[in-house]
């Protein structure tokens, strides 16, 4: 396991995992309690963001792969931590996929999405448990929404 990050799924001993780093946003409309996801055409439920290219920054990543999947233009905000989750894809290839979590919120739209297989959503925020796939993305939520309110 990575030195101080939480870490989900079941790791295999005799399996090698593929690790891949990315960073995401949890982007809440409070009114509402509702989070910004990503519906791909699977049907799964993903926090807006992805993996990170080389040389590129935690926050340039978010800009990058915002602008690619909502066409938004975002304001990053506080980091809310590291997570990690050990899962088989699809494709039956074990993989590492560690997280890095901020706050963030929509600027403004400037283009439409690149990515054509990636819908903006608004869940429910209780419901992020059942809905994203991925645990440690669930976990961001709650850690947000945690220190959201403890900053009322």
């Amino acid at each position: 396991m990575l030195k101080d990050t939480l870490a989900f799924g079941e790791k295999d001993s005799r399996l090698e995992y593929t690790k891949r780093e990315g960073c995401y946003a949890v982007i809440i409309d409070v009114n509402r309690h509702h989070v910004a996801a990503i519906l791909t055409t699977r049907g799964h439920y993903f926090l807006p963001g992805g993996g990170m290219e080389a040389g590129e920054s935690p926050e340039e990543c978010l800009r990058r792969e915002l602008l690619e999947e909502t066409g938004y233009e975002v304001s990053v905000g506080s980091y809310i931590g590291k997570a990690q989750r050990y899962f088989i894809t699809p494709r039956n290839e074990p993989l590492l996929q560690v997280g890095n979590f901020f706050m963030a919120r929509f600027v403004k739209k400037v283009q439409k999405p690149i990515n054509g297989d990636h819908d903006l959503k608004w869940i429910v925020s209780d419901e992020v448990d059942e809905l994203l796939f991925h645990e440690h993305h669930a976990w961001a939520v709650k850690k947000a929404v945690a220190l959201l309110r403890n900053h009322r």
